[in-house]
């Protein structure tokens, strides 16, 4: 970056560029999940790690506009002049605010189960303590921690997490489509391995995961009203547990020219 700091990135495919969000505590890995469509559809998946996770250099996150920014550095460098974008759930976030910056670098936007903002965290697993522990960064951080416990041992030895009460509890907050994804143990393995190259740095990547789930509590700091019509198409599970689906609807309120597939 031009004040010095690193990103890391991980290109997939070969064909037309997609810039790849990740979700909130994951990293650019998670694009191993997108291997087959990658080479089916012919695209170059181009998956980035935002700061304080995986490769890329921790940098406080003050407002949305950092990392669009970032990206658009990035794509300048890769001499990218249109790309496609994609961004899964807190990386929805993320991908929404670089096409409202940059919507002249952007074909074609989709945003797959992504919070609106104001988000209440308390509603993703049904867990009322969570809006407690993002206004408390101290008990955030704890919480955080050990989550990040159970990622690093599940990604150690996944038969044997997936054998203990902490996944078992962990299944209660998931649908019966998250159950399918689920029982497949490599799809599984590529999830926790994402998620553990989410903390390689320690605590700075827990500080990253809690200070964006601070920003998901703010209203947009960045008017999607700005984003072209058609540009955007946003798409999200009418089951999902984690980022329920009238966080969708509340989405397309706020883009003109957006409507939510039949569900």
């Amino acid at each position: 970056m031009p004040d010095g700091r690193q990103i890391g990135y991980y290109a997939l495919g070969e064909g037309k560029p997609v810039l790849y969000f990740h979700g909130t505590a994951s990293s650019r890995l998670e694009a191993l999940l997108l291997r087959e469509l990658a080479f089916t559809a012919k695209l170059q998946i181009i998956a980035i790690d935002r700061p304080g996770y995986g490769l890329s250099t921790y940098a406080p996150r003050r407002d949305l506009r950092d990392f669009a920014c970032d990206v658009d550095s990035l794509i300048k460098h890769l001499e990218i002049e249109r790309a496609a974008v994609l961004g899964w759930s807190g990386g929805g976030v993320f991908a929404l605010a670089y096409v409202a910056l940059f919507p002249e670098r952007v074909t074609t936007a989709v945003v797959v189960g992504a919070p609106a903002l104001p988000f209440d965290v308390s509603t993703a697993h049904n867990n009322p303590l969570a809006r407690y522990a993002m206004k408390v960064p101290y008990a955030g951080m704890l919480a955080l921690k050990r989550m990040r416990t159970e990622v690093l041992k599940a990604n150690e030895n996944i038969a044997a997490f997936l054998g203990s009460k902490e996944w078992k509890g962990m299944l209660k907050g998931c649908s019966k489509e998250d159950m399918k994804f689920f029982s497949d143990r490599g799809w599984l393995s590529l999830l926790y391995r994402s998620m553990a190259e989410a903390f390689r740095q320690g605590d700075q990547g827990v500080k990253a995961v809690l200070q964006e789930h601070q920003l998901f509590t703010k209203t947009w700091d960045i008017p999607l009203s700005r984003i072209p019509p058609g540009k955007v198409f946003v798409w999200q599970g009418a089951e999902d547990k984690t980022c329920r689906v009238e966080n969708a609807f509340r989405i397309t309120k706020d883009i003109p020219g957006v409507t939510v597939p039949k569900l």
